[in-house]
């Protein structure tokens, strides 16, 4: 027993070291990404001129990894210490999905985008600075469809709008005060700090 215990122990110590090699592998990796713990960095640079579209056809080109696996990050054009995008690509219930995931420099998630495989945005999540979210909704050919929800910087919900499949508003109702919602609720709360600085 007290063998199998010394053995165990023995077995932490290099994972526990492993650690900081890893950070540091995902931060400074430079090379195209296998895993989880490499970070990929693209030689051009993110605006808010791109659209998530681009970023997909773009990510479509660049060479993939086992089962068309894919991610690949943006920097900021104007602060390249600073990651702007991280871009996924994957095989879902047999089609494929683009996920982008756009930050802010602060290091909160600004904005997470579904493409499919015509490059068309389908669904999208955004959120304040302070990570309460912004909006959510759904697309159809480039035009809003079904229900879409406001949120104010409290994340408190403040609207909610219907759309036609043809993309013309249905109808439309305001919340005043705006009110607490489920979703709100149970949304996860990052720490304050940027997750990834690029030295």
């Amino acid at each position: 027993m007290a063998l199998r215990k010394i053995a165990f122990i023995l077995f932490l110590l290099p994972a526990t070291g492993n650690c900081q090699i890893i950070r540091y592998r995902m931060i400074h990796m430079q090379r195209p990404a296998v895993g989880q713990y490499m970070l990929h960095i693209l030689p051009w640079y993110y605006d808010s001129t791109i659209k998530d579209e681009q970023i997909a056809r773009c990510l479509d080109t660049l060479p993939g990894h086992l089962f068309s696996a894919k991610m690949y990050n943006m920097l900021y054009r104007g602060d390249t210490t600073k990651l702007a995008v991280k871009a996924d690509e994957g095989v879902y219930l047999f089609h494929k999905r683009y996920t982008i995931n756009i930050y802010w420099k602060n290091g909160n998630k600004k904005s997470l985008s579904f493409v499919n495989r015509h490059f068309v945005k389908y669904l999208e999540h955004s959120f304040y600075d302070n990570d309460a979210p912004m909006a959510f909704g759904r697309y159809r050919k480039g035009n809003k469809k079904g229900r879409w929800v406001y949120y104010n910087t409290q994340g408190k919900k403040v609207k909610v709008e219907r759309y036609s499949r043809s993309g013309t508003l249905k109808k439309s109702k305001t919340f005043d005060p705006p009110i607490k919602t489920l979703r709100t609720v149970f949304n996860p709360r990052h720490l304050s700090g940027t997750p990834y600085i690029i030295r």
